[in-house]
C-alpha cells in the first residue's frame, strides 16, 4: 500500500512538474481574469487585457460597456457564474515567426440571465433556447425569467514587445473585428485549430 501511495505522489509530482512557468503563470493569470470579471472587477480585468485593443477602443468606453451590460440594464440582469478552477486548462508555448509567443487556455464559462421584463411560456423558452444553441452555447431555463447559458471558451495569451514581454489576455472571439485586427494571422489559424480539435475531443468523449 506504501509503495503505491509514493508510486501516486511521483505520477502527481510529475504532471505538475511537467507545467512550464508560463504555463503556471498563464493559468494562475487566466483563473484570476475571470474571477475579476465575475467580481465586476474591470479595472483589474483590463489591467491584464493585451494593450493593442486600447489603441481601438478607449479604456473607459470598455469600462462604460461592462458596467452597462453587467449592473445598469433594465431589461436583464447578467451574473457569472463561479468557474471552478481545476477545469481550467493550459496549452503547450507556441513562438511565431516573429518571436510572438502565444498560448490558449481553455474553461467552461457559466453564466445566468435573468428577463426583468418579460417571462416565457414553454413556446418562447424552446425559441430562446434555439437561438442561444445556434450561438454554441448550451442553456437551460431555471424558471419562466431566468435562463442559465455555458461555453466551452478559450483565452488567447500573448508575450511580446508590445505587451513589455509579459503576458497579456484577449478572449478568443473570431466574429469581433477587434480580435481580427488585434492577433496576428498565424495565431488565429492555430487557435481556429486548437479550439475545433477541443471541441470534436469533448463531443467524442460525451458519446
Amino acid at each position: 500500500m506504501k509503495k503505491l501511495f509514493f508510486l501516486f505522489l511521483f505520477m502527481l509530482s510529475g504532471v505538475l512538474w511537467a507545467q512550464s512557468p508560463d504555463q503556471k503563470k498563464i493559468l494562475e493569470d487566466s483563473q484570476s481574469f475571470m474571477s475579476l470579471f465575475q467580481k465586476k472587477d474591470y479595472d483589474g480585468m483590463l489591467n491584464m487585457t493585451h494593450p493593442a485593443i486600447f489603441e481601438k477602443v478607449d479604456r473607459a468606453m470598455l469600462t462604460d460597456s461592462f458596467k452597462k451590460m453587467f449592473e445598469k440594464n433594465d431589461e436583464f440582469q447578467l451574473e457569472m457564474v463561479d468557474s471552478d478552477k481545476s477545469t481550467f486548462e493550459v496549452s503547450d508555448i507556441f513562438t511565431t515567426e516573429e518571436n510572438t509567443k502565444y498560448a490558449f487556455t481553455t474553461y467552461p464559462m457559466k453564466m445566468r440571465m435573468t428577463f426583468l421584463k418579460e417571462t416565457f411560456d414553454e413556446d418562447k423558452k424552446q425559441m430562446m433556447l434555439g437561438m442561444m444553441e445556434a450561438q454554441g452555447m448550451k442553456a437551460k431555463f431555471l424558471n419562466d425569467t431566468t435562463v442559465e447559458m455555458s461555453k466551452e471558451s478559450m483565452i488567447l495569451a500573448l508575450n511580446d514587445k508590445s505587451t513589455g514581454n509579459t503576458w497579456k489576455y484577449l478572449n478568443y472571439d473570431e466574429a469581433n473585428p477587434l480580435y481580427v485586427s488585434i492577433v496576428p494571422v498565424e495565431v488565429m489559424k492555430k487557435a481556429k485549430e486548437y479550439y475545433a480539435n477541443l471541441l470534436i475531443k469533448q463531443k467524442e468523449n460525451a458519446n
